[in-house]
């Protein structure tokens, strides 16, 4: 049987629940309502896992308990747990650099800016492993990138993130479904927001 994991990435606690670099939480949390699973803490790694399946994979969706620059090491310790290959790891996450509500599914690439990203390149020593960023920009002008990430939505954005956070999810179970290049050419052009 496939086993496939899905990391969304994002900071514990509860000042950070709803922040703007808190959007892979949402979506993986959005995709465990969907098959009636609850989180549970890991031992092995340091995460919160859910275990559910989509279609015919068996899924685990992931949220590390470390702070956002440390979420390699959790994405490592799942992957080594249960030998889950890069290519059926899909990470998710907030891209300060895409408008509000967009979508870019890539099958590989680099971190960019994004801590979390570079940490979890580094853990894991490759870069082709399925992401799903979320735009969460742009940025104002003239404001601090740590204050405008770990800020809540504004709230134009606000009324619009529940469509954004099921478009994502869809996004991710498309690739699990029928992989990352079809999903590619259906989602990357959408934005929604």
């Amino acid at each position: 049987m496939d086993l496939k994991l899905v990391v969304g990435l994002g900071n514990p606690g509860k000042e950070y629940e709803r922040s703007r670099h808190n959007i892979g939480f949402l979506v993986v949390e959005e995709m465990a309502r969907r098959q009636g699973v609850v989180f549970k803490k890991m031992f092995w790694f340091p995460a919160l896992q859910a275990k559910c399946r989509i279609g015919d994979a068996e899924v685990r969706l992931i949220e590390p308990t470390t702070y956002m620059n440390r979420s390699g090491k959790a994405v490592w310790g799942a992957m080594k747990k249960w030998r889950v290959n890069p290519v059926d790891t899909v990470v998710v996450y907030d891209d300060v650099d895409l408008g509000f509500g967009g979508i870019r599914v890539r099958s590989k690439g680099s971190g960019g800016s994004h801590n979390g990203m570079k940490s979890v390149l580094e853990w894991v020593q490759t870069k082709a492993f399925p992401r799903v960023r979320v735009g969460i920009g742009p940025k104002p002008k003239g404001a601090d990138m740590i204050e405008f990430v770990l800020g809540c939505f504004a709230d134009e954005e606000s009324l619009g993130l529940e469509k954004v956070v099921e478009r994502t999810a869809d996004a991710v179970e498309s690739i699990l479904s029928i992989g990352t290049e079809r999903t590619m050419n259906e989602f990357n052009q959408s934005q929604i927001g």
